[in-house]
């Protein structure tokens, strides 16, 4: 994992492949259901003072198994801790559900009724949209439609996985519907949503906040994990909010006042760099070195010396709240839940994890790093105009930690410095401009960023040519935090001594080639560029290793690169992926604005995920009725199944590949889980019995159809979501 003690590339190669196949245990139930049932919510008019509760929207239309993956990877880290009172999708979520009272909607019933609001779905500046448009319309659209309207109830925050509704141009508009609520999360930029959900924004929230991070800390570290190449934000009615941490039940006061504060994370990686597509035919494969729990417990130690943490236990303590008086307010549960460290190691005061699959790691100083006290203070050195860290000092400073801590990898090279900002502004300033919020924000942190590269002998058309790659994807950064100003009485000639980082990510995995039996270099066929291209446009989210949760009208590929793909922290990777990176220009659907993105696709049919599909799943049916729905046959080509005139089947081992079916209602959990009835047809068909509505949004229903590749060493799989409407 670090540095010089285990190399990468220069290593003797190893014969033995690795194969972490992903392997869930997933208990069958006896009879179909959807997910478990809760109670109606019921208007709410103040904190209720009860356990924490959560509701949760998910609807995007065209983008169905995502949502389905951020729902359920919201409720996995809340379950047994928060109560969740709804979880909604596609066209049982409404944009009443958030729509001020005066105005027709019920957000007293929902929204406000609910501690925490998560939401993913299509989103714009100032506005987020749902599947339906008939529950009132199709478009929550701040701050018309709930102006100072969140918060009288019990909400007290509200995150939502969604492009660009926290842009400059959205923020004052979202602050203006604050009415004592805490914080909103979401992005300035595009954000990605994943099919899988242990790799989502929602799934890795969750898991910090279970492991005593504040909802502002936990929102940005997801996005460390999970995203790339994106900008977070966070909004605050006071700097105090920055602090809410529902693991130990500490929240600031409910008020509502005439400005508000926001904190903007840089979530950083590179792009990948330009390489001569056209020309290549096949890239090597690189596996990943085994990783074993005695080496991730030495390097923890290691780590804990560099960040002097101590690091004897590696689960969090169990934390008394409210119970004993001396911690937050009455709201919440009082006493914290079990901490969460399935696959990580954590050190007892939870500043220090290590993924024990792949060697990732993080470490964060939770006073200096994305707090209340942090905000203060950056704000104040603006206002006394402190000296601040150059991006010069800062990356000398990074470098010389990693160095001298042996962290610094051997195939890192410096990207860039970037800043983490904060600001406040007033709340009449509405339409605040882009140019407003620029100048009302100030440096909080400086962040170092570090990229992977990989030199790769490549087969082109002129022979084999080593090629260097940027290694792409969540796992492929390495950050390094600093103060944004120059602590007091430190000088030029003292900083590198005197300035140590708050927070550092990295660790990324460590390669290997992989050899056949005879010691020679496995390749891996590449897709020409125009395939890889059709192949996107035709299928989409289907093949993409990102799906931007944002309206699209149109798409237009501008240029495209080859790279190699890397997953996040927690995520089972045996294979680094070869990719196309395309740079695309989208048109948003209803304001028609043009902007450009990142889409990354596998560039081999060997690392596509397996078609997910139900050919011929009814429009509508009955509650009560049997049903019956048979997957397409993911060992067919993608020609025969009827998806363009592509010859080839999208998985490891094609046509002579293994896939097994899957069928869960509701979100993929064991207890939503169908038993199979038709072991005879290939396991590719159920049948079962329609399930009665749980409640008045329950106008459709949904199943879905995970297919997993079982022959790849990623564990690839693909989740198909029908939404069937109930007559």
């Amino acid at each position: 994992m670090f540095g010089q003690t285990r190399s990468s590339l220069q290593r003797t190669l190893f014969a033995l492949l690795c194969s972490a196949l992903l392997a869930l245990a997933l208990a069958q139930v006896a009879l179909a259901q959807q997910e478990p049932a809760t109670a109606q919510p019921g208007a709410t008019t103040a904190d209720d003072g009860g356990a924490w509760e959560v509701g949760i929207h998910g609807t995007a239309g065209d983008l169905t198994a995502a949502t389905a993956a951020e729902r359920a990877g919201m409720w996995d880290k809340l379950n047994g801790w928060f109560v969740r009172r709804y979880s909604y999708a596609e066209a049982g979520a409404w944009e009443e559900d958030f729509k001020r009272a005066d105005l027709g909607g019920t957000e007293n019933s929902y929204i406000d009724s609910v501690d925490l609001q998560f939401y993913v779905g299509h989103g714009a500046p100032a506005r987020f949209t749902f599947a339906t448009n008939n529950r009132d319309d199709g478009s929550l659209q701040a701050p018309g439609d709930c102006n100072t309207t969140w918060g009288d109830g019990d909400n007290e925050w509200l995150a939502l996985t969604s492009c660009q509704v926290l842009a400059d141009a959205g923020i004052g508009p979202m602050a203006q519907c604050m009415n004592r609520q805490h914080l909103i999360l979401g992005f300035v930029t595009n954000a990605s949503a994943h099919n899988t959900s242990t790799n989502t924004q929602a799934y890795h929230f969750g898991r910090y906040l279970r492991n005593n991070y504040t909802l502002t800390a936990a929102w940005f570290a997801a996005c460390d994990v999970a995203q790339r190449n994106r900008i977070a934000r966070v909004i605050a009615e006071e700097t105090a909010c920055f602090n809410d941490n529902p693991y130990s039940s500490s929240v600031c006061d409910d008020v509502l006042d005439d400005d508000y504060f926001w904190l903007t994370h840089n979530c950083g990686t590179e792009s990948a760099s330009a390489v001569p597509v056209n020309e290549v035919l096949s890239m090597p494969v690189y596996q990943f070195a085994p990783y074993s729990l005695d080496e991730a417990q030495a390097d923890l130690t290691l780590l804990g010396t560099a960040f002097n943490v101590a690091t004897p236990r590696v689960y969090l303590p169990s934390v008394q709240g409210n119970a004993a008086g001396t911690v937050g307010t009455a709201e919440g549960p009082g006493t914290s839940p079990d901490p969460d460290t399935g696959g990580f190691l954590v050190s007892s005061n939870g500043q220090l994890e290590l993924d024990t699959n792949s060697g990732l790691y993080r470490y964060t100083d939770h006073d200096q790093m994305w707090s209340a006290a942090s905000a203060q203070n950056a704000l104040a050195a603006r206002a006394a105009g402190a000296t601040a860290l150059t991006a010069d000092d800062a990356r000398a400073i990074a470098d010389a930690f990693l160095t001298n801590n042996n962290l610094m990898a051997g195939d890192a090279a410096f990207y860039e410095v970037v800043q983490d900002t904060t600001g406040t502004i007033d709340r009449g300033a509405v339409v605040a401009s882009a140019a407003d919020i620029a100048a009302a924000e100030t440096p909080i942190l400086q962040q170092v960023i570090y990229s992977r590269k990989l030199a790769a002998p490549t087969v082109t058309a002129a022979g084999v040519n080593a090629i260097t790659y940027t290694v792409v994807g969540p796992g492929a950064k390495q950050k390094v935090y600093l103060p944004a100003t120059v602590p007091s009485g430190v000088t030029a000639a003292t900083l590198l001594e005197e300035v140590d980082p708050v927070g550092v990510q990295g660790g990324w995995r460590e390669l290997q080639p992989l050899v056949n039996a005879a010691g020679a270099q496995v390749m891996t066929t590449i897709l020409d560029e125009a395939t890889a291209a059709a192949l996107y446009l035709a299928l989409d989210a289907d093949v993409t290793m990102n799906s931007l949760p944002i309206d699209i009208s149109g798409r237009e590929i501008l240029s495209a690169t080859l790279a190699y793909w890397e997953e996040g922290a927690g995520s089972s990777q045996a294979h680094l992926i070869p990719v196309f990176e395309f740079t695309v220009r989208f048109t948003e659907t209803t304001t028609n604005q043009v902007f450009e993105d990142f889409v990354y696709v596998p560039a081999s049919s060997e690392y596509l995920r397996p078609l997910a599909r139900v050919p011929d799943a009814p429009q509508r049916t009955a509650s009560g009725e049997s049903l019956t729905l048979t997957a397409a046959d993911a060992s067919q080509t993608l020609r025969t199944l009827g998806v363009g005139a592509f010859d080839f089947v999208m998985g490891y081992n094609g046509a002579d590949g293994t896939y097994l079916y899957e069928w869960y209602l509701g979100t993929v959990a064991p207890e939503n889980k169908i038993a199979d009835s038709a072991p005879g047809d290939g396991l590719r068909s159920v049948t079962f019995t329609v399930p009665e509505p749980a409640d008045d949004h329950a106008t459709s229903f949904a199943v879905l159809l995970v297919v997993t590749d079982n022959d790849s060493p990623n564990g690839a799989r693909s989740t198909s979501t029908i939404n069937i409407s109930l007559e």
